[in-house]
Parts: structure tokens; C-alpha cells; sequence
């Protein structure tokens, strides 16, 4: 029986692996609790949300794998080990995976990448950008000549590009995404309120009141935290318009991203991206009124992509199946029976 093509989706804050011909498989927290001495995992992806914050000293949780970097690679080995063996329980050959990675991630982090991914069982491993990978997945169309934006907006990075053709014309990338938002909340709060709270109440904030736009009638949200002199534990309300300003500068270095990547586009190009529009993918294109901010201050259509979260594990899929696309635009499989050339993956 041949070995399954995979599609990976390996963000900052989550994993998504795409099945050929099964769709979407899996799609859990990247997170890994260890002990804290020894490191090894006891608990891996969902598990571990409702204990990431309430863990004791003897515990630590670990995300390894940030932005498309590997920051353990030894947590990372055994994350990966653990959910390749889920979804390819019984299969005697070792998956064939296609991995999505940021349009910044050098070539020493991708080998870095696939030393980990053939670590954990991987038989061979191509690489594709993010970015790509959402437009495909939003529907574009892999071989006709017109332009169209993707703004891929992941756990840490963004990621915009103009993609024609099944290939990227110009592509940028900003470390900014959803848990640098989590983080400006999480200080905001601490500031101006004097309470502490954990990542998982800031992004339940950011999703509940959360705006890159004034609201026409202002909303609140009560949440519950720690006052920093007293310990004790402590109820405030924050607002829609408290929120807009605290996420204000990054949602302008998202802009800023998208417009250094029409200045450095062709007049062709940009013709044609004035016809299709931007399009948003990513966790964090859900923020309200994002999709208004973006078409107030380019003016150009902006839409969010159906099902923005899981748009790239998608387009992933769609490519699984268009391996005379991936060949065409220079994407390879390599496996570690080969010579790993960087000049393979330029």
C-alpha cells in the first residue's frame, strides 16, 4: 500500500494535516506539555489547552515550532512523531508531506524542518509558501495568467503575496499575527488596569471585541484576572474602543505589508489585483472589521476567504493532487535518501 500524501499545516499555535482524497484529518493545538526536568511530553495538542495555564511549577507547556521556526527541536521531533503516527496508524510506507512555510523562512530553517519531519517519520518532504498555499486554497486558479493578493495573517507571521499562475509574483512577510495581538491585550490590561491575565482570556477578548474599525454601537466584554498588588482575583470590562487602539499599530503594519507588495508588483499585476481583490486568510482574519480597514485605506476590494483558518490546509490538498503543478513551478519531493540541495527549494 503506498505511503499517504500529506498536507501540513503547521502553525505557531495550532496543526492542520490535510489527507489525500480524506480531506482535513486532524486539526489540534501545537502545543506539547512536558515535564519540566526531564522534558518529556505528557500532554499533547488539545489536551493541553484547558491546562496550558493553570500548569504547576514541575510543569512547563511548549510551543516548538514558531513563525515556521523551530525553537525545540527535540519537543518538535516528538509532536511530530505523534501526530504522523495518529493519522497514519496501520501504513506500512512513511507519508510523502507537503509542508507550508512562511515566505521568510530561510533555507537553513527549512533544512531544519526537514531533518525534523524525516525525523518524525516523514518519507520525503516538499516545501511550498504559506502564502500559496491560502490562495489556492481560497479558489484561485492554478494556471490562469491574472493576479490576485493573498494576506495570510498566521499565529506570528503575515504573509502577503500576489500569486499568478500557480506561482508568487512578489511576496512580503511581517512579524505580526495573532499572538502578538493576544500579547499587546494581555500588557494593555496590566498597564491600565493593574490585572494579569493568561493568552487564552486575551484571545477570548480579541475575538469577542476586537476591532480594526470604530464600532457604530460600542461593545463590552467582562473578564476575569489576577490584581497585581493584591493576588487576588479580580472581574473588569473592556471595551470595542479600548481595543481598537491597542490593536491599532498592528493592524497598520498589516497594511503596511500589503502596500509594499503592490508597490513592488507590476502595473499588470496590479491591474488585475484591482479587478480580484484582496483576500484574507489565516486565524486572525476573522478580526471585525478587518477586511473593511484594509479596502478603506487601498481601495481595493478586500474579502475574507471562506473558512479563513483552514484556507491553506486546503489549498495544501488541492495541491497534493496537482503534482505536475508543484514540478512545473519547482517544488520537489526530497527525501533523505538524497542530496538535500538548497537550490531545490529556491
Amino acid at each position: 500500500m503506498p505511503g499517504l500524501k500529506l498536507g501540513l499545516d503547521l502553525g505557531s499555535t495550532s496543526i492542520t494535516i490535510y489527507s489525500e482524497n480524506r480531506g482535513i484529518v486532524l486539526s489540534e493545538l501545537s502545543a506539547v506539555i512536558c515535564d519540566k526536568y526531564t522534558m518529556k511530553p505528557i500532554v499533547i495538542g488539545n489536551n493541553a489547552k484547558s491546562m496550558a495555564e493553570k500548569l504547576p511549577d514541575s510543569m512547563v507547556c511548549i510551543y516548538p515550532i514558531r513563525g515556521g521556526i523551530v525553537y525545540n527541536y527535540e519537543v518538535g521531533s516528538q509532536l511530530l512523531r505523534y501526530y504522523l503516527n495518529k493519522v497514519c496508524a496501520g501504513r506500512l510506507l512513511k507519508p510523502s508531506v507537503l509542508m507550508g512555510v512562511s515566505s521568510n523562512v530561510t533555507e537553513l530553517h527549512k533544512k531544519t524542518l526537514f531533518d525534523l519531519l524525516t525525523r518524525a517519520g516523514a518519507g520525503s518532504v516538499c516545501f511550498i509558501e504559506e502564502a500559496l498555499a491560502a490562495a489556492v486554497g481560497s479558489g484561485i486558479s492554478l494556471t490562469e495568467p491574472r493576479g490576485t493578493f493573498i494576506c495570510d495573517i498566521g499565529g506570528e507571521t503575515t504573509d502577503c503575496a500576489v500569486v499568478t499562475m500557480g506561482n508568487i509574483a512578489v511576496s512580503r512577510s511581517v512579524l505580526v499575527g495573532g499572538n502578538q495581538l493576544n500579547k499587546q491585550i494581555a500588557e494593555y490590561i496590566l498597564r491600565e488596569h493593574n490585572i494579569e491575565i493568561g493568552a487564552f482570556t486575551a484571545d477570548h477578548i480579541k475575538r469577542t471585541v476586537g476591532t480594526a474599525i470604530y464600532r457604530n454601537d460600542e461593545i463590552a466584554v467582562v473578564a476575569g484576572g489576577k490584581n497585581r498588588d493584591s493576588g487576588l482575583p479580580v472581574l473588569f470590562e473592556i471595551t470595542s474602543t479600548e481595543l481598537y487602539w491597542v490593536l491599532k499599530s498592528y493592524n497598520d503594519q498589516i497594511l503596511g505589508c500589503i502596500r509594499s507588495v503592490l508597490e513592488a508588483t507590476s502595473p499588470e499585476l496590479v491591474s488585475d489585483v484591482a479587478e480580484t481583490g484582496i483576500i484574507l486568510s489565516g486565524g486572525s482574519a476573522n478580526l471585525f472589521g478587518l477586511d473593511r480597514f484594509i479596502e478603506w485605506n487601498t481601495g481595493i476590494r478586500t474579502v475574507r476567504a471562506e473558512d479563513p483558518e483552514n484556507c491553506a490546509a486546503k489549498g495544501l490538498g488541492r495541491l497534493l493532487k496537482n503534482k505536475r503543478s508543484l514540478e512545473t513551478n519547482g517544488y520537489v519531493y526530497i527525501s533523505p535518501d538524497d542530496d538535500y540541495d538548497d537550490e531545490q527549494y529556491e
